[in-house]
């Protein structure tokens, strides 16, 4: 049974690369914590508590970046990189004091970070990040190949009322696609695994004259919070990132990242037909929300025949993540009807 709370552990997507220029400054609220993002001069990212040491000032907003630190905007203290006070303009020298720094990655042009509720660094073999053209050896692509999601083929739902657990629910859901996206058949689950920490699974959409094989979906979820989807059949050949990061213990930030193949024709500036596509995608992304905002969490779902074998494997292997206690959530979680 999983232990529901907003603060599980691994990997969440917390913004954009491309939000933040070098000397940039973004006040952000994740797992009801304030924190504050900052590039330096030279391009680091480092994001940390917010509130300065010395009376409680929120770096984010009005702090400006001095080469590699931000600068308080309330009595000019310096915070470096590591967290670390680098200066106190009226006094001969800082003071020692340190902020927590939190462990981030850039890739793709996406901004992730780890959270462990224990306040532990990464883990390695089992909680790895993926990379979205790398890690399908069904299909290994070239990211120069594709267009960069951010900022025209994104999707930003900030402060949705729903839990990141939504995310892999969808995991070995294939019925769905059906009856919530309008596919003409529902797909089949052909395969999934666990045995590498992530979850990695094939859906196939078959050919309604044909009954072949003619769209395969690869997923790897390497947590609760994000989904690396690669679609390959016919035309349909890009990539998204669905993510869910929890704000608070009432609301998610949700964003979808897609990345589309580069047309030849026009391999520097996405054309119009491609921009056009990824603002639709936000009506995809709704067709989903629309459930998840108003469903409740079943602890002992009465299952179809064919829902058995992946909801029960992808509910098992959702386990691991709930570290912390269970705790509130924006959705009602019953055990049965």
């Amino acid at each position: 049974m999983l232990k529901l709370s907003m603060k599980p552990t691994g990997w969440f997507q917390i913004g954009w690369s491309g939000e933040i220029p070098p000397g940039g400054v973004k006040p952000m609220k994740y797992f009801g914590e304030d924190m504050v993002a900052f590039r330096s001069d030279e391009g680091k990212l480092t994001v940390m508590d917010a509130h300065c040491r010395h009376l409680g000032a929120h770096l984010g907003y009005g702090g400006k970046v001095k080469k590699d630190c931000i600068v308080c905007p309330y009595h000019g203290w310096q915070w470096n990189g590591e967290g670390a006070n680098t200066l106190v303009p009226y006094q001969d020298k800082p003071t020692g004091a340190k902020l927590r720094t939190r462990h981030i990655v850039e890739r793709h042009g996406i901004i992730f970070m780890w959270h462990d509720p224990a306040g532990g660094a990464p883990r390695g073999e089992g909680w790895e990040l993926p990379d979205i053209f790398a890690d399908f050896p069904e299909i290994p692509a070239n990211e120069k190949d594709f267009y960069p999601c951010y900022p025209n083929a994104v999707v930003n739902m900030p402060g949705e009322p729903m839990h990141p657990q939504m995310v892999v629910e969808n995991a070995p859901d294939t019925t769905h696609f059906h009856f919530t996206h309008g596919t003409p058949e529902c797909p089949d689950l052909e395969w999934f695994d666990t045995s590498s920490g992530a979850w990695r699974s094939e859906m196939a959409f078959k050919s309604p004259k044909t009954k072949e094989k003619a769209l395969s979906l690869y997923l790897i979820n390497p947590c609760i919070s994000l989904s690396f989807s690669a679609f390959n059949g016919g035309n349909v050949k890009y990539r998204l990132i669905l993510t869910a990061t929890p704000v608070d213990d009432k609301t998610s930030d949700f964003r979808v990242n897609y990345f589309f193949p580069r047309d030849p024709a026009s391999p520097d500036v996405m054309p119009e037909s491609v921009r056009a596509f990824a603002r639709h995608t936000v009506e995809l992304f709704e067709q989903d929300a629309r459930m998840w905002r108003h469903q409740i969490f079943v602890q002992k779902p009465v299952f179809s025949k064919q829902d058995i074998a992946g909801y029960t494997a992808m509910r098992k292997w959702s386990e691991r993540f709930y570290e912390a206690p269970a705790g509130p959530a924006p959705m009602r979680v019953v055990e049965t009807f």
